[in-house]
């Protein structure tokens, strides 16, 4: 019965504005199916900045001032290093290709578990993997610019309904992605209706997670897919103006 009028009041609550607005389509379908009249939905995702970051290429010097050998392919994982992320599986593909001299990972930023995922890396004697602080916004773009695979990684049931804002400057970059999402989430819908945007593969699985980076490393760069789906859906100027527009 709590649940029931909890649910009745967020309708109400919802209902009572001009215009509700939401990051994805599937927190569009989530409003839909809470009550919410569709007329009153507006679709606001989050944005990028397509001309900061749209022709950037591997920065080796960048890469060298990192420490990290510009020579070798780059696996990139960039934001934060929580327990929803579930980070273990990217130590785990690391130590799959350990043996591979061309292959090196990058983990860049701050989070709880990012001591726990340095001291399993040194438990698996890893020397392919890097953990970097955040690099600030002005060097964003070199950084994802300079990486061959870029990882997003969640696990099961964690933000189904969102397109993570890491995602769209990676977008925006043309980056091949490996994208860890079950095929009925926002994720897996927008892989599956834009072919080859990304590798989509199952959570919380290092061999689909290998998988998708060895599939990735042999997508073209920049990704052209990637790069027009950020300029036609993600650019700020262009989400802005719709966003005005609607209200004129």
């Amino acid at each position: 019965l709590l649940k029931k009028t909890a649910y009745w009041v967020e309708k109400k609550v919802l209902n009572s504005f001009h215009t509700v607005s939401t990051i994805s389509q599937g927190m569009l379908k989530r409003a839909i199916q809470k009550g919410v009249d569709q007329k009153k939905l507006l679709f606001f995702p989050n944005w990028t900045e397509v001309a900061r970051f749209e022709n950037r290429s591997k920065n080796k010097q960048f890469l060298t001032d990192l420490g990290i050998n510009p020579e070798k392919k780059i696996v990139l994982y960039s934001g934060n290093m929580g327990v929803k992320q579930g980070l273990e599986s990217v130590v785990y593909a690391a130590s799959f290709f350990k043996a591979n001299n061309d292959i090196h990972f990058v983990l860049v930023g701050e989070g709880v578990a990012k001591e726990s995922l340095k001291k399993l890396s040194c438990e698996l004697n890893l020397k392919n993997i890097s953990f970097l602080s955040l690099v600030p916004y002005s060097q964003l773009p070199d950084l994802l610019g300079s990486a061959d695979c870029h990882l997003v990684i969640q696990k099961k049931g964690v933000a189904d309904a969102v397109l993570p804002s890491k995602l769209t400057n990676i977008l925006a970059v043309g980056g091949n992605s490996v994208i860890t999402a079950k095929p009925d989430t926002t994720l897996g819908i927008l892989c599956k209706d834009f072919a080859q945007i990304a590798v989509l593969v199952e959570p919380e699985s290092v061999e689909a997670l290998v998988a998708g980076i060895e599939q990735s490393l042999l997508m073209a760069i920049p990704n052209k897919i990637a790069k027009n789906y950020a300029r036609e859906y993600l650019d700020k100027d262009i989400i802005l103006k719709r966003f005005v527009k609607y209200f004129e």
